[in-house]
């Protein structure tokens, strides 16, 4: 009997290194947060006219990335940086936004990635737009989601509404490397 017991034992401990093998428990997807308020500038210029100020500033990121936070002509967007190569994303970004006179809403950009053994990487930011309608003169409001692939980075969605935050995290978790 006892020696069933032993046998019971050992086999659910074996059992359960076999399940848990697999995970690795030092890895989560994490969010992290950045801001493009002009004081976490890397650099910031002020270009353009006093009608109409533009302005280009470097922010720091995570994982060797960088945000250039640009504006002008009453719109502003997010391009990416790493090392050397900067990806455009101004036409991307306008089309996402579906309105007029597309900016960015806040400071704050979210940035999804995976923490293991404490490192972060991260593989897309999430950040809110507004832009306007011309024939209501409302705004409205969304998230963009930028997959982040060193020079191959791209505007891969966006989402609006009462469930955006959950469904922007869903669409940058999907640009994930497995």
């Amino acid at each position: 009997m006892r020696t069933l017991q032993t046998l019971l034992s050992t086999a659910w401990l074996l059992l359960g290194v076999l399940l848990t093998a697999g995970e690795s428990p030092s890895e989560r997807i994490v969010s992290k947060y950045s801001s493009t308020a002009r004081a976490k500038s890397i650099s910031f210029q002020e270009d353009g006219d006093k009608s109409d100020p533009g302005f280009h500033g470097v922010f720091p990121g995570f994982g060797g990335y960088q945000l250039e936070f640009i504006g002008g002509d009453e719109r502003s967007w997010i391009n990416i940086k790493f090392g050397k190569q900067t990806v455009n994303l101004y036409s991307a970004t306008m089309e996402a936004a579906d309105g007029t006179f597309p900016h960015k809403a806040n400071d704050v950009v979210e940035w999804r990635g995976v923490e293991k053994n404490g490192r972060f990487t991260p593989y897309a930011i999430i950040y809110r737009i507004k832009a306007g309608n011309d024939e209501t003169r409302k705004t409205h409001a969304r998230l963009v989601v930028i997959k982040l692939d060193r020079e191959r980075s791209a505007v891969i969605g966006h989402s609006e509404g009462p469930n955006e935050d959950a469904e922007a995290k869903k669409i940058a978790d999907g640009a994930r490397p497995h």
